[in-house]
């Protein structure tokens, strides 16, 4: 159900690292504002194919390229048609993603500890992360990208709790700051 405080619908990007639950907790944060669910990695198989495959045949270099494009004409999009947007956990390496999710009033950042994403990522039936081979390597991976999320970010959300609570938690600090920002007379 849409939260009553909020005066319209506004875009919302999810970040974060792999595991973070960007994919469950944005259908979630969706289903609740009943806004449209945006999954950018589902973009890039729909262009490209699988993104294990995408990073056999093109590296890693090649798929980060072809991320930025569909993940800022999906923020372009937002902007016109708001809806949740859940990023793959790289794309904020991208000067361009970064300068698009500047435009949009809300970026969520998803955290936990290294232990709980590590543990979700090697899950059995989890789908094959090609930079999720080596824990010790996923350990400086997350060091190494989390000053990115943190200068996209407008938000930071604890992820370690369901999907279900995670966007509850999010839905009510959004509300409170935009109820916030409407009394001061501003926004982002």
């Amino acid at each position: 159900m849409m939260d009553e405080r909020r005066a319209e619908p506004a875009a919302v990007a999810l970040v974060g690292f792999m595991g973070a639950g960007k994919t469950a907790v944005g259908r979630e944060l969706a289903a609740a504002w009943g806004l449209p669910f945006v999954d950018t990695d589902d973009l890039v198989v729909a262009q490209a194919g699988p993104i294990d495959q995408v990073f056999k045949e093109r590296g890693e270099v090649g798929f980060r390229a072809l991320e930025a494009r569909v993940v800022t004409a999906a923020v372009e999009e937002a902007l016109e048609r708001p809806c949740v947007l859940a990023l793959g956990g790289g794309a904020v390496l991208s000067d361009d993603v970064r300068a698009a999710l500047a435009r949009l009033p809300h970026v969520v950042w998803l955290t936990a500890p290294v232990e709980v994403l590590w543990a979700r990522v090697t899950a059995k039936g989890e789908a094959v992360r090609p930079l999720a081979a080596d824990r010790t390597a996923f350990t400086a991976l997350l060091a190494a990208r989390e000053p990115f999320y943190r200068d996209v970010a407008t938000h930071v959300a604890d992820a370690v709790g369901t999907p279900a609570a995670v966007a509850a938690g999010i839905a009510a600090a959004l509300a409170d700051d935009g109820a916030r920002a409407r009394a001061e007379g501003g926004a982002r």
